[in-house]
């Protein structure tokens, strides 16, 4: 709004003043309506939606609108095997998205190989009612060691709905292409890429997935300017693969990296050189011919014959030649350096992003192995953590003591801090002294009650996760106790902050500070919610020296 010239509009000054005064005032109410705290009125979220690839018609729930299986990509079959993932067929007719998808092919324990390929699917969890504008939303990327896992665990653990309806936000989760589907690198299959790489085709679909959500995710509710990635372990390392990929930057404003131990990764060198390996293994092997009858062969094995040909291991300790390491590869293109390279580089988005781990990391693995320590064995099978007896082997003895606890858990502790809490502390010490950081320490002790042992798992890998998501009534998981809905409470309502204003704070909770490299702050999570300096750093202090 121009306010009136004298020397043109005004020729009685009494009138200017009252035209000036006019406009002034006009001004002013503008500006007061601009800053003023109105907001427009929640909207319900939509039942049924059209994407850019066709209708979807979800189920409304208890406080929430849920839509489970939607297609983002092609199948990855026949030519689209080992290659980027490409668009679905368009549809016409309402899709129903009722059913929990099916999972990538995997081998799970207990029940066997699963090898359906018809896999890349989104879940949406949308809140009964939704801002005008929007409302924020957090993209979930499961774990499972790059071999297992799925968007919506078969036991409703990562299921969205509950953080929907208590924080207000849009929940996606994802299926990703895993194991050698997934990660597998080779010459021929490099020779084919307008980039010269391979072996990304897992992370590429999770990149696809993200450009589904910015280009579908405000037709359900959300606001695509403000999008949280998340994920733990194998998705804490996809999270910390975005936050370095030229390929993901400006489809998230905001990243939560879980027990990722984010300092290094795969080299493409070793990628194809483990590719090669796993070609000529398989029942029909596919190690000889052109770069063309390679492919051919590779992407006539079956999905069976794929997932027994030098699998992922499930644990730290039984990787052997006829084992592999899948996950992402440093190819130099959609993958440009290790994370901790590019962390300390200062090669990362400015995105606010919230980073932690847990005390007793490793215990979990102790329960997915057959390894038994006896008391008398404790100290040897230490030192072989390090090459044998002598000065090293003596300074880890040192640093895990028994105190009364049980060997075979506290082997492992020394394990999860070697091979996770450590890495995954530098890592967030790199990400600290870029980007505005939160740092959390998980020492939650009673969190294993879904998982009985021989001892106590304590903090253990991934169990924040369940107090993240909750666990709405099923027949396979019993409700949270008082205590552990109390700690569900505390977990979620510091995600939601997390997700919809970038700093993990909600009403009721003690205050999350920044992470300064200075003090080495960080956030304890137990019962006791408090803050605390140096996570593990003792621990981490002696493998890093080692």
């Amino acid at each position: 709004m121009k306010l009136p010239r004298n020397d043109r509009s005004c020729r009685h000054l009494s009138r200017c003043n009252a035209v000036a005064h006019a406009a002034s005032v006009g001004l002013l109410a503008l500006l007061h309506a601009g800053c003023s705290d109105a907001q427009p009125a929640p909207v319900a979220a939509p039942t049924e939606v059209m994407t850019t690839h066709g209708p979807v018609v979800g189920t409304a729930g208890d406080g929430f609108v849920g839509f489970l299986g939607i297609p983002y990509a092609a199948p990855p079959t026949g030519p689209l095997r080992f290659a980027p993932p490409s668009a679905p067929t368009a549809w016409t007719a309402p899709l129903a998205t009722t059913q929990r998808p099916r999972a990538c092919p995997q081998v799970v324990p207990i029940l066997g190989a699963q090898t359906e390929e018809d896999c890349l699917f989104v879940n949406v969890h949308v809140p009964a009612e939704v801002p005008a504008r929007g409302a924020p939303v957090l993209v979930w990327i499961h774990g499972g060691g790059f071999t297992l896992g799925e968007g919506v665990q078969t036991d409703g653990g990562t299921v969205g709905d509950i953080l929907a309806r208590e924080e207000g936000v849009v929940v996606v989760s994802m299926n990703y292409r895993l194991g050698a589907l997934g990660f597998l690198a080779h010459p021929a299959l490099s020779s084919e890429s307008a980039d010269g790489v391979s072996g990304n085709y897992g992370f590429l679909d999770q990149v696809f997935a993200l450009e589904w959500v910015r280009d579908n995710i405000r037709a359900f509710g959300g606001d695509p300017t403000r999008v949280t990635i998340a994920g733990q372990s194998a998705g804490g390392i996809s999270v910390c693969a975005h936050l370095v990929s030229p390929r993901s930057q400006g489809l998230f404003h905001g990243a939560i990296v879980e027990s990722g131990p984010c300092e290094d990764a795969m080299t493409l060198a070793n990628g194809v050189t483990q590719g090669e390996r796993f070609a000529a293994a398989l029942p029909t092997p596919c190690d000889s011919g052109t770069d063309s009858e390679v492919r051919a062969c590779l992407r006539a094995a079956s999905a069976a014959d794929i997932l027994a040909t030098l699998p992922g291991s499930r644990d730290f300790l039984t990787r052997t030649e006829d084992t592999a390491f899948w996950g992402p590869v440093v190819d130099g293109e959609i993958l440009p350096r290790a994370y901790g390279a590019a962390f300390r580089a200062g090669d990362v988005p400015d995105v606010p992003v919230l980073v932690g781990f847990t005390e007793n990391e490793g215990r979990v693995f102790a329960a997915l192995s057959d390894v038994v320590i006896a008391p008398d064995d404790y100290e040897a099978a230490l030192a072989e953590l390090v090459g044998g007896p002598g000065a090293d082997a003596d300074t880890v003895i040192a640093a895990y003591p028994l105190n009364g606890e049980d060997p075979t858990a506290r082997y492992f502790d020394a394990i999860g801090d070697q091979l996770l809490t450590c890495s995954a502390r530098s890592s967030a010490i790199a990400l600290g002294s870029q980007v505005e950081m939160y740092e959390y320490y998980f020492r939650y002790p009673n969190a294993a009650f879904q998982l009985p042992t021989a001892f106590p798992l304590g903090a253990y890998h991934a169990a924040e996760v369940q107090f993240v998501f909750g666990y709405r009534a099923n027949p396979f998981v019993r409700r949270f106790n008082e205590e552990e809905q109390q700690m569900h409470e505390i977990i979620r309502g510091y995600w939601g902050g997390f997700v919809r204003d970038g700093r993990p704070s909600a009403p009721g909770l003690p205050q999350w500070p920044k992470y300064n490299a200075a003090d080495d702050n960080h956030l304890v999570l137990d019962l006791t919610v408090e803050t605390g300096t140096g996570a593990a750093a003792a621990r981490c202090a002696v493998w890093d020296a080692l």
